[in-house]
């Protein structure tokens, strides 16, 4: 071939490292290159895995908490109609088997389930009426008689009269 000199040819001399050196320095720039590809396809993929996340949380955010099972519903159409996908069903619900769920059943459409509004803690006073006792006022406000007697100091419990006011609660 014109323009190219034959190199000479040298047996176990010190050009022979030339050439495994060339060799090593192709593998290990393929190996760079196939390692920058896996990070840039792990990065890429890891990004979308996080914002899908968070759509998925605003989702859930608009969902109620329950799904009621109805007849014909499956995980596939619940997660159709909800946004969700098969697998946050199966995660919200664990102990649920997708095959045998029943029309009244209750599915969760959320990993975590707000808690209810706790329970009002009731009046704070009750009015006497004709023949009440202490007795029987701690019976219909389910309060013990100790404890309406701890809290009622000044009242004597032998003279009650109608329209006197029974603390219930501190």
């Amino acid at each position: 071939m014109p323009g190219f000199a034959a190199a000479p040819h040298n047996e176990g001399g010190a050009g022979d490292g030339g050439g495994n050196a060339a060799y090593v320095v192709a593998v290990i720039l393929v190996v760079l290159l196939v390692a920058t590809a896996v990070i840039a396809a792990t990065t890429l993929t890891g990004s979308d895995a996080a914002s899908g996340s968070s759509e998925a949380a605003e989702k859930t955010r608009k969902l109620p908490v329950y799904w009621k099972v109805h007849t014909g519903d499956s995980y596939q159409s619940i997660a159709r109609r909800t946004g969700l996908t098969v697998q946050d069903l199966e995660q919200f619900n664990p102990y649920v088997n997708p095959d045998t769920i029943q029309p009244g059943q209750r599915l969760q459409l959320r990993a975590r389930v707000p808690r209810g509004k706790p329970k009002p803690p009731g009046p704070r006073f009750y009015t006497v009426r004709s023949g009440d006792t202490f007795a029987s006022i701690a019976q219909k406000t389910d309060h013990s008689t100790v404890h309406l007697l701890d809290i009622n100091r000044k009242i004597n419990p032998e003279n009650l009269q109608p329209g006197q006011r029974v603390r219930l609660r501190r």
